[in-house]
């Protein structure tokens, strides 16, 4: 009896130890929705979101998780479709990559977005754990300026069933920041922190 208790012991163990997450990334806006743009150097958020998505799905592979992408090429995907990926793919975390604009030039800088919710509170204490971890990150590689951790009502955030956070990561509408947004140099210290905060999130952080 005592042998049957120490295999099974060493059976669960192993299963927790096998454990790996599933991570949507998803790419913001797509096809016909563009998103954030603007010119000289002309920059659409549509085609920044899915390059620096790629890079984070590139460092997370490169870390061991399992990534699913909402989008890997320039198509439009509902937001619906979107959080029912995460679902299908029974995801354990769910980020979205946007970035930013506004009607002046002056705003900069990187913020994130959670969903505060008073019937899943648990799930709305994880979201901001894992935006809290991931800007952090972020802002350690890059260097902007800090917008913060927010509470938001986006779509993709609200209806996720999973932690799920939306990360802007910048301000195409600023001259200075979107050359910037524009260097894959740039995009890469995004990418990276945005995966270095999921797996601190993971490995560092309760849940």
């Amino acid at each position: 009896m005592r042998r049957f208790w120490i295999f099974l012991f060493l059976i669960t163990t192993s299963a927790l130890f096998s454990f790996t997450p599933t991570i949507v990334i998803d790419a913001g806006h797509g096809g016909t929705d563009q998103g954030a743009k603007a010119k000289n150097p002309y920059c659409e958020e549509k085609r920044l979101a899915l390059q620096t998505a790629r890079l984070v799905k590139k460092y997370l592979d490169q870390l061991g998780y399992h990534v699913v992408m909402t989008r890997n090429t320039d198509v439009f995907v509902p937001l619906p479709r979107r959080v029912e990926i995460a679902r299908q793919s029974s995801a354990t975390i769910f980020v979205s990559i946007h970035f930013n604009s506004c009607r002046t030039p002056t705003p900069s800088g990187m913020e994130i977005f959670f969903h505060d919710s008073k019937e899943e509170k648990k799930r709305s204490l994880s979201s901001k754990r894992l935006a809290e971890a991931i800007l952090s990150r972020a802002l350690r590689r890059t260097a902007a300026h800090s917008r913060g951790v927010k509470k938001g009502n986006q779509y993709v955030v609200r209806e996720s069933s999973i932690p799920a956070v939306l990360f802007e990561g910048g301000f195409i509408s600023n001259p200075t920041e979107r050359i910037h947004l524009k260097s894959l140099e740039y995009q890469e210290k995004i990418a990276r922190g945005i995966a270095d905060g999921i797996d601190y999130y993971f490995k560092k952080m309760p849940h």
